[in-house]
């Protein structure tokens, strides 16, 4: 690698450390997005205000289902709308109409995880542990009800969206497919829907994964969208399986709603960790990894993935023959570069970031 290169990509990584804190990432299991609010009352503004404040409590409903265990959500006592007021960080909203009696949109409502979970210590719960389970998010999308299930094409605009919404949300260690010719013909759209063994079990040895969750989102025109999910090997639990979008008119509103719930089903039925550190206490770390092409960056991803205590890999800029990744974990950074070397990677911690050679190659690639 030569020196400029070098060079762009340490600042870049500077960057990436000052504009990123290390719990941020795992800040996003308090952050609810996809709320519909459609309240009517006596004028626009009361609409306004009290389509806000249930939002709010619906947004807290969804977080909880999430960040508590079953039996704990079991015992726990809901706050009223002006309690989770004050736990409510930041509220946005998108797709507003009105009128003089109604109001509608769409609310993203952020929490704060201090406070979340100071609320829950004070009720004796404890915020779960994010899943270990790496999981295949397989998208399969119709346009209408009947229509031919599309996959790996082009012209799917769901597989994406519901991969960007999971890695987003870093609830699980999400495992992105490259949807190439061995993938397309493994599982195509039907052998996906039909959970066939063969097909998933080959996928998931391919990609190091521990189970398929597979998303089928179909458009109902006029009436919304509708999600099914299933489960391999292991099922979705059947209050989980099916959930519906009211947005009717918006496509990309709709899908991006039953995104938000796909996701935190998914986490819901993940396969709970047995140890570890809560939601919102996970650190970052930038790594710069020197590759020989995508394939190898492929198997790298994979490997990281599987370490213990590793949350999450985000990949933030490439070249052919290099990579610069952030490495989300629980855990000290002792034991991390421990479990790297056990795997055979070479690490060389840098001011900043550290610099990792798959295979034990020399730490500092030669230009050439």
């Amino acid at each position: 690698m030569g020196r400029g290169l070098r060079a762009m990509l340490v600042a870049a990584l500077g960057a990436v450390l000052l504009t990123i804190g290390g719990g941020e990432a795992w800040a996003d299991a308090y952050t609810v997005p996809g709320v519909r609010v459609d309240v009517r009352a006596a004028s626009a503004a009361q609409a306004r205000e009290q389509a806000l404040r249930q939002g709010q409590v619906e947004a807290f409903r969804r977080m909880v289902a999430v960040i508590v265990s079953e039996a704990d959500r079991a015992r726990l006592a809901e706050p009223s709308a002006d309690q989770v007021e004050t736990m409510v960080n930041d509220v946005a909203v998108a797709d507003e109409r009105a009128s003089a009696t109604r109001y509608i949109a769409n609310m993203t409502v952020a929490f704060d995880p201090v406070r979340v979970n100071a609320y829950l210590r004070a009720q004796g719960v404890a915020a779960a542990r994010p899943s270990d389970e790496s999981v295949i998010l397989l998208g399969v999308y119709r346009d209408a009800p009947g229509a031919a299930p599309q996959l790996w094409e082009d012209t799917n605009p769901w597989r994406p969206l519901l991969t960007q919404t999971a890695v987003s949300r870093g609830l699980f260690p999400v495992v992105v497919p490259l949807g190439d010719l061995e993938d397309v013909t493994q599982v195509p759209a039907e052998k996906a829907l039909a959970l066939d063994a063969a097909g998933l079990d080959a996928l998931m040895a391919r990609y190091s994964a521990d189970a398929v969750v597979v998303a089928e989102a179909v458009m109902k025109p006029g009436q919304g969208a509708s999600l099914t999910l299933k489960g391999y090997p292991r099922p979705v639990a059947p209050g989980l399986a099916r959930l519906e979008s009211p947005v009717a008119d918006d496509t990309s509103a709709a899908l991006g709603d039953l995104a938000a719930h796909a996701v935190l089903a998914v986490a819901r039925a993940a396969k709970p960790q047995t140890g570890g550190t809560i939601i919102g206490e996970v650190d970052q770390l930038a790594i710069l990894v020197p590759v020989h092409g995508l394939a190898d960056w492929v198997r790298v991803d994979r490997t990281l993935r599987a370490l213990p205590g590793v949350r999450n890999v985000v990949l933030r800029a490439s070249r052919p023959d290099v990579v610069q990744a952030a490495v989300q974990y629980s855990g000290s950074a002792d034991a991390l570069s421990a479990a790297m070397g056990r795997v055979g990677f070479a690490v060389t911690p840098r001011e900043g970031y550290w610099e990792v050679v798959p295979g034990g190659e020399p730490a500092t690639p030669q230009p050439r």
